[in-house]
């Protein structure tokens, strides 16, 4: 039983590192959330009687669930719960998992159960976890995507001199290009009117309001990256201060990456700053051509601010 607590407590500790995947929500559990779920065991059993329900009440939702807010979760981790703290994992031959890597062995000293521990695998398969064996395509690429934004966040940001370009002068010239490719804004007033005209049941064409609805989302992002180009524009020059967010924005632009101001106003989408910006281009241009010329013979359906 303390094994499997123990294990358990692992186990939910370990999914966080697969994102939304292990937990909606990230929790904080900690280590006073084992020891109370085994002092709950060391009272509750002192007489020699094992009151499973009142057990696992306790620590699925009070000792552990206590800390969780979300539905999803709390049923979760109740069924984490019974795969290493139910009456059946007591039973002769019970394994954890599927592949039968990981059980409770029963052994007479505390150091056997640790030398038990050290031959458990370094890498813990998804299949102890409960998760599909792709879980871990998600937590590597994470990982990775993290190591690679901490190595281009330390490298020297200094120009290395002679006639090479500080990266100010990096830096201002792309916002000036970019802003020089970005039309203002998407024009919903030049539409034909046409599209806007009722049928005879009074309904406006569907096609119709998707286009005033991407035109909007558009508009909407347009807008968040000219005033962080314009503002970015005056902090390099010195007008005004160069806060926290038009940091980030500076430094997305020296690794060529979209800023995440940007990103989080945007369609998902996984180009490098240099293509992300012709994506946008040719987005706008796409519905700018609906807007001017009505409605086309085709869709490009991932041009779409929101395809779905």
């Amino acid at each position: 039983m303390i094994f499997g607590v123990c294990f358990f407590h692992a186990v939910i500790l370990e999914r966080k590192k697969f994102g939304p995947l292990g937990w909606n929500i990230r929790y904080e559990f900690s280590d006073s959330d084992r020891e109370c779920a085994q002092l709950n065991c060391q009272m509750f059993c002192a007489e020699g009687i094992i009151p499973w329900d009142a057990l696992i009440y306790i620590t699925g939702m009070i000792t552990y669930g206590g800390r969780v807010t979300d539905a999803i979760d709390q049923r979760c981790l109740e069924t984490i719960l019974k795969t290493f703290f139910y009456p059946n994992t007591l039973e002769e031959g019970y394994k954890y998992s599927p592949s039968g890597i990981y059980y409770a062995p029963d052994y007479p000293t505390l150091q056997e159960y640790r030398d038990y521990i050290e031959t458990l695998p370094i890498n813990d398969e998804p299949e102890i976890f409960g998760m599909h064996e792709n879980a871990n395509i998600a937590f590597q690429a994470e990982e990775t995507n993290h190591l690679i934004q901490t190595i281009l966040d330390v490298q020297p940001r200094q120009s290395s001199g002679g006639t090479g370009k500080s990266n100010d002068e990096i830096v201002y010239e792309l916002a000036e290009s970019i802003l020089g490719k970005l039309m203002d804004k998407l024009d919903i007033e030049q539409a034909n009117q046409e599209m806007f005209e009722p049928d005879e049941k009074g309904r406006l064409n569907s096609l119709t309001t998707v286009l005033t609805q991407e035109v909007d989302r558009f508009n909407k992002l347009l807008k968040v990256i000219k005033n962080s180009l314009d503002q970015l524009k005056k902090a390099i020059k010195g007008f005004v201060v160069m806060s926290d967010e038009l940091e980030l924005v500076y430094q997305a632009f020296i690794n060529s990456q979209v800023p995440s101001l940007w990103a989080n106003a945007a369609y998902p989408s996984l180009k490098p700053l240099g293509s992300w910006v012709n994506d946008l281009i040719y987005r706008c241009a796409f519905i700018d051509n609906w807007v001017r010329h009505g409605q086309p013979k085709s869709f490009w359906m991932s041009g779409f601010f929101f395809p779905q």
